[in-house]
């Protein structure tokens, strides 16, 4: 239980909460000062204002206006024949939910749908309560987004997050090369891998993939909400660095698969080891894999001209190795490519 407690505390923004309790205060106070009606909804509002992201916050609060002239005409077209009576708020309701979410303007709907049971309590519909809700919304919006403008936000790490992603990646790579030479890891060495130890290994390595999964996926969207808060000068570079990393995480899932299936340790197996050892040893985000690509070729045209398999269990071996070949080299095209489609300022811009 005080392990679920901390893990809450430590998801909670306090500072999110900190600007939707000082902007709702505001909002509230502001539209009382003004002589408003319902002032406290000018709170709600702006508590609705206030999006994980500055872009976001600005995204709805232009949706906000364009759904208020929305429940005005529905609630002028349904409440106003109907006399405001619950029946005519639960048909404005069905086509004011409806058509919002067809619109793709969910996110801003609670607010004017607060807005909209003020005509219902009102029982009409004159332009001093239009009014009223104007400025209500317009109170509510614009505290809302100054507060989320002004305030400083949180800065994610997302250095650490890439330095984090690449060392579990080196890793399982790593484990790769291990793999492929018979050897596991026993009190902090290196020893010939028996049933047991290889049972473990993998338990290992899949829960270092189920991990590294959960981690490239969490700092993805890190690096969304980064970008969106920065407004001017926001680069989407992170974003696509971490789905490379996705990508290729997919390549290295086959690889392991594969080698899974290898029982014994061939002639061939050593180069496809030391290979993998080299992608670990040089693994980082600087590196266009270019270099890696070459040695993958001369790996390529050494395993056409070496000698044929002499047993039908090094056959199959070899034809798994020339699978996982294929799949390292798919490994590294992703990386040449994603280097090659970034412009020459854009790693040192963002970090």
């Amino acid at each position: 239980m005080q392990k679920s407690g901390k893990g809450y505390w430590q998801r909670l923004n306090f500072l999110m909460a900190a600007e939707i309790a000082l902007g709702a205060t505001v909002s509230l106070l502001l539209a009382g000062w003004a002589g408003l009606m319902y002032s406290a909804s000018a709170g709600i509002t702006t508590l609705l204002t206030i999006q994980n992201t500055r872009d976001m916050t600005l995204k709805t609060t232009v949706q906000r206006y364009g759904v208020f002239l929305l429940m005005l005409g529905l609630t002028r077209l349904i409440m106003v024949p109907l006399q405001f009576s619950a029946v005519s708020f639960g048909l404005f309701l069905l086509l004011f939910v409806g058509l919002c979410w067809l619109s793709g303007t969910q996110l801003v709907m609670a607010s004017n749908a607060v807005l909209a049971t003020h005509f219902l309590i009102e029982k009409n519909m004159g332009l001093p309560l239009i009014i009223n809700e104007f400025w209500l919304l317009t109170i509510g919006a614009t505290v809302g987004v100054l507060v989320n403008l002004l305030i400083p936000h949180q800065r994610r790490p997302l250095s650490r997050y890439r330095d984090e992603a690449e060392a579990a990646l080196k890793e399982i790579l790593s484990a790769m090369s291990r793999k492929a030479l018979g050897l596991c890891q026993a009190d902090g060495s290196l020893v010939p891998c028996t049933a047991e130890a290889i049972a473990g290994e993998n338990r290992l390595m899949q829960a270092g993939f189920n991990k590294l999964d959960q981690m490239l996926g969490s700092y993805e969207m890190a690096a969304r909400d980064e970008g969106g808060n920065r407004l001017q000068g926001q680069s989407i570079y992170p974003i696509k660095y971490f789905q490379m990393r996705t990508r290729q995480v997919g390549f290295l899932k086959r690889i392991w698969s594969n080698l899974e299936r290898v029982q014994r340790v061939y002639s061939a197996s050593k180069p496809l080891a030391a290979l993998l050892d080299d992608i670990a040893e040089s693994f980082g985000e600087s590196n266009n894999a270019l270099r890696l690509l070459e040695e993958h070729t001369k790996l390529e045209e050494s395993y056409d001209v070496s000698t044929l398999p002499r047993s039908r269990d090094e056959f199959e071996a070899r034809a798994l190795l020339f699978v996982m070949l294929q799949d390292i080299r798919s490994f590294l095209e992703i990386k040449r490519d994603f280097y090659a489609s970034l412009a020459p300022e854009e790693i040192t811009k963002y970090w």
